[in-house]
């Protein structure tokens, strides 16, 4: 599945440096967006710009992880291994006489002790040596269980020992920094760190800001119907955006689904809301004459094209079409006239996080009131279900409306 080109407030489009308006944009639906969309007074629309400071210790972090790629393992063939070795171990494992291979592997790095393996295997391995092999009887316990099913089963897992070795980390020095970066020593090497830090995080903060603008346009536009194809497009999206996160979970889509709760009427609600994004999007757009020239997709493809992975633009391209670019960098104009038009106001990124963890607390209590309360309140719903429902419809269904009326006169 190809990359998603980032919608929004992504930074590698901020660092494009797309800017400036037109008077037509041949990358939105030539459509009216008016037609489908009565827009509030989108100027002025109040959101958060929260303050922050990245620490030393931000820095460091972050420079420790990229350490991590120049990391080597020697191994160790002295010795029997012990715990915070690091190993690569192959094994079977049987459950009802059965070789399962959900908890079995192959070549399979750990490191002993830190809970990758059942804890018997763990302790086992400590005093073997590479070449060895056991036999270990575990019981499967919630926290290993792949299925719930398997929770409480015996089983017996053949491990063998291919190898131990131990972590290299090479020294952070001056040395190193100009050897492996483009930098000449560790204090301008920690500043650009420190930079491409704050960056990321002021785009963090930027996103957010440009969310709860958009949550404030959603709640407050109203929507009249929605052009078919739109519709498609965004239910094609967000099912394909689904069975992403899905596969990065290592999960079926229906198992994904219903971990976050995704019914059909909620999913529908969901593409509803990405649909009149978009039209709330392309309206604007329209009305402030935002543009996006074929120079700036081919300046962005050009570069961009390797932070997707790709070999060339051209490469590119074969995923992408032009069209596809330009529709993201109208978008990404659109989201930055709206957040430079905003009223900002400044608090501090312990007060954010703090608003953050209330309303996710406040979304907690909500569901588990909804989860509780009970039949009652299920047929009393049902009862005044038209009421509760989208009456937004496509415009196919309300062409179908209008025959049938016509008809029946």
């Amino acid at each position: 599945m190809k990359k998603i080109i980032a919608l929004g407030m992504a930074s590698v489009l901020i660092m494009a440096g797309i800017t400036g308006c037109g008077q037509s944009n041949p990358y939105l639906k030539n459509i009216s967006y008016s037609k489908y969309v009565d827009l509030c007074d989108y100027k002025g629309v109040e959101a958060s710009k929260v303050t922050f400071e990245i620490t030393d210790e931000e820095v460091q972090s972050a420079i420790d992880e990229e350490m991590y790629d120049y990391v080597t393992y020697d191994p160790i063939t002295d010795r029997a291994a012990k715990e915070d070795d690091y190993a690569n171990v192959t094994y079977k494992t049987t459950i009802d006489g059965k070789e399962n291979e959900n908890y079995s592997a192959q070549d399979e790095d750990v490191v002993i002790g830190e809970g990758y393996l059942f804890p018997e295997v763990e302790e086992e391995l400590v005093g073997m040596k590479t070449g060895d092999n056991k036999k270990i009887d575990v019981e499967i316990t919630e926290d290993y269980a792949y299925d719930d099913a398997d929770i409480g089963k015996k089983a017996t897992v053949d491990v063998t020992l291919n190898e131990i070795s131990k972590e290299i980390v090479p020294e952070y020095n001056d040395d190193f920094v100009k050897e492996n970066t483009e930098y000449k020593d560790k204090a301008e090497y920690e500043a650009a760190k420190k930079k491409e830090l704050e960056e990321s995080r002021e785009e963090e903060y930027k996103s957010a800001a440009v969310q709860e603008i958009m949550q404030y346009l959603l709640d407050n536009s109203k929507f009249n119907g929605y052009p078919d194809d739109l519709y498609t497009e965004c239910e094609e999206n967000y099912n394909n955006d689904n069975e992403y996160s899905a596969s990065m979970y290592g999960m079926e889509l229906s198992e994904f689904e219903e971990m976050l709760g995704l019914d059909e009427d909620t999913k529908k609600q969901d593409i509803i809301n990405n649909v009149n994004s978009e039209l709330i999007m392309g309206a604007i757009a329209q009305k402030e004459k935002i543009s996006c020239s074929k120079k700036e997709v081919d300046q962005f493809v050009k570069d961009n094209y390797a932070t997707y992975g790709y070999e060339s633009a051209e490469d590119f391209l074969k995923d992408y079409s032009e069209e596809e670019v330009g529709y993201q960098l109208t978008y990404q104009k659109v989201a930055d006239f709206l957040y430079d038009n905003a009223k900002l106001t400044e608090i501090s990124e312990d007060e954010y996080n703090e608003q953050q963890t209330q309303l996710y607390d406040d979304t907690e209590a909500s569901d588990e009131e909804i989860e509780g309360s009970g039949e009652g309140d299920a047929e009393e719903d049902s009862e005044d279900g038209e009421d509760s429902e989208t009456t937004q419809k496509g415009d196919s269904e309300e062409q179908e409306e209008e025959t049938t009326e016509k008809a029946a006169e």
